[in-house]
């Protein structure tokens, strides 16, 4: 498979897994999003935030538009606001990406930023950034299963989103 195809899939599964995410937690009542519980961030709608900016934050740079201002502020009580844009963010990254020739997904980008300063191929990003998504997605439902929600849990891996298609 070449690069090109693999970020496509990658990207496609992107949107697959955090539309499965979103639709499932669509149907819970909106405060067992803002429950307390323990993970990397205090609830559900805070690692969805954290998602959501992270994915931008990777698609700004990776399409060459400025990061250096980025937004990383924590939203309060917008969790129906959050799913929504997760899902539009995840089909800009399908959209922006798909243009990318296979030139375009090996050229080396320098990252310059407080918190990391490296310089890697544009496709390895990428696949970092729904790297990064899929880790947290995974923390999601346990965070769910944690506070009690069983029912319903989808699947969101990579091979089940490759057997469906």
């Amino acid at each position: 498979m070449g690069i090109k195809k693999l970020v496509d899939n990658y990207t496609a599964y992107n949107l697959w897994a955090n539309t499965a995410i979103v639709q499932w937690l669509e149907k819970m009542d909106t405060q067992l999003l803002y429950q307390s519980t323990p993970s990397s961030f205090t609830n559900i709608d805070y690692t969805l935030q954290h998602i959501l900016r992270t994915q931008k934050y990777w698609l700004r740079f990776v399409t060459g538009k400025s990061y250096t201002n980025f937004d990383w502020s924590v939203r309060e009580k917008q969790v129906e606001q959050i799913l929504k844009e997760l899902i539009e963010s995840s089909e800009a990254m399908v959209k922006e990406t798909s243009i990318l020739s296979e030139e375009d997904l090996e050229l080396e980008l320098t990252l310059d930023s407080a918190w990391a300063k490296n310089k890697l191929s544009r496709y390895e990003y990428i696949i970092h950034a729904i790297n990064h998504s899929t880790y947290h997605r995974g923390q999601v439902i346990t965070m769910a299963r944690t506070i009690g929600i069983t029912e319903n849990v989808p699947n969101t891996d990579y091979n089940m989103f490759n057997t469906l298609g």
